[in-house]
C-alpha cells in the first residue's frame, strides 16, 4: 500500500532549517513515530506532495522552499497594537506583555491568529504576526514505517477548536497532535475582551498554519 488520499502514513523525520548548522525544528523517531491523514489538509501541502506514492520502508529527503511551506518573510506583518488592546476587565494583564511572548488573538472575523511581540514604543506593543517559520526553507528526511486505511473516526473527526499556527504542535502537521497555549490573558475566545483586529492582512494571515487548516 503506497501513500494516497484518505491513507494514513506512520513515519518518523526530522525537521531543519536548510543551511550549514540549520536549526533542528522537529524530530520524530521510529519509537513514537507520527501517525497523518493525507489528502485532506491536515498535513502541510509542500511535505505531503513530496510523499504521496511512497510506502512502508521507503525514506525520503527533500527541501520544501517557503512559498510551499509558511510563505516569505512580511515587513506588512509586524504592527504596532495599542497596549489598551491587552486590557481585559478594566486591568492591564502587564504578565503578557513579555518581549517575546507569543500571544493568541482573534481578528474582527473572530479568526485566532498568534503574534510574537518583539518591542515596546510608548503605548503600543510591537509585535510579529508572520508564522515562526516564515521565510525559512526546511529540509526534511526520514522514512516511511507503515500505510494503512484511515478509520471511521480519523476521516469524519472530532472538532477541536483548533487554534493553527502553534508553535508547539508538529511542524508538518498531521492528526492527534496536541495544541497548547501559554496562559495568556488576551483573546482566543476568551468571554473578557480579546485582541482584536480588522486588519485585512491578519486576516489572510490567520487561515492557517503547521499544516492545521
Amino acid at each position: 500500500m503506497v501513500i494516497e488520499t484518505q491513507k494514513v502514513g506512520i513515519l518518523s523525520y526530522q525537521i531543519k532549517v536548510d543551511q550549514p548548522d540549520g536549526e533542528i525544528l522537529e524530530t520524530v523517531t521510529t519509537d513514537n513515530p507520527r501517525t497523518m491523514l493525507f489528502g485532506t489538509g491536515r498535513v502541510l501541502a509542500g511535505f505531503e506532495k513530496r510523499l504521496l506514492g511512497l510506502k512502508s520502508g521507503d525514506t525520503f529527503d527533500f527541501v520544501i522552499e517557503p512559498d510551499e511551506a509558511f510563505g516569505d518573510f512580511r515587513e506588512e506583518l509586524l504592527m504596532e497594537v495599542p497596549k489598551s488592546a491587552f486590557v481585559i476587565n478594566g486591568e492591564l494583564k502587564a504578565e503578557t506583555l513579555k518581549i517575546g511572548r507569543t500571544v493568541p488573538m482573534m481578528d474582527g472575523e473572530g479568526n485566532p491568529f498568534e503574534g510574537r511581540i518583539i518591542e515596546f514604543v510608548d503605548d503600543a506593543v510591537r509585535m510579529d504576526f508572520n508564522h515562526p517559520l516564515a521565510g525559512k526553507t526546511l529540509r526534511t528526511s526520514g522514512v516511511v514505517i507503515n500505510v494503512r486505511e484511515a478509520t471511521d473516526e480519523e476521516l469524519n473527526p472530532a472538532p477541536s477548536g483548533c487554534g493553527c499556527g502553534t508553535q508547539d504542535s508538529s511542524c508538518c502537521g498531521g492528526g492527534g497532535h496536541e495544541h497548547s497555549h501559554d496562559e495568556h490573558g488576551c483573546g482566543c475566545g476568551t468571554s473578557d475582551e480579546s485582541c482584536c483586529s480588522s486588519s485585512p492582512e491578519l486576516q489572510e494571515q490567520s487561515t492557517g498554519g503547521c499544516g492545521c487548516h
